[in-house]
């Protein structure tokens, strides 16, 4: 029995050639979405950052403001619940 014709390998290469191209485009786009996620999530983060070190200048000046006034105890109850608010945005944003 003979083998293929150099017709019959001709198609089959082509066929292998496109399969190998298609893969090579699927490859090449989920990099790119990897790519693409990666980047969105530093520029989440970066965000997040920003906003947890505005809410710390935030809260430094609360802290301030309040060793000005009130009683001691109206001050120590302040500051306590700025050490929560302060601790609380910290556990949800990694500084």
């Amino acid at each position: 029995m003979p083998g293929p014709t150099l017709s019959e390998l001709k198609t089959k290469v082509e066929e292998l050639q496109t399969s190998l191209d298609a893969e090579q485009q699927q490859v090449a786009d989920a990099l790119a979405a990897k790519d693409t996620a990666i980047a969105e999530k530093d520029a989440i983060i970066a965000g997040a950052q920003s906003t947890l070190e505005s809410l710390n200048t935030t809260i430094t000046s609360l802290e301030a403001l309040v060793a000005e006034g009130g009683t001691a105890e109206e001050r120590q109850a302040i500051l306590d619940q700025i050490s929560a608010a302060k601790a609380d945005l910290e556990g949800t944003i990694a500084p």
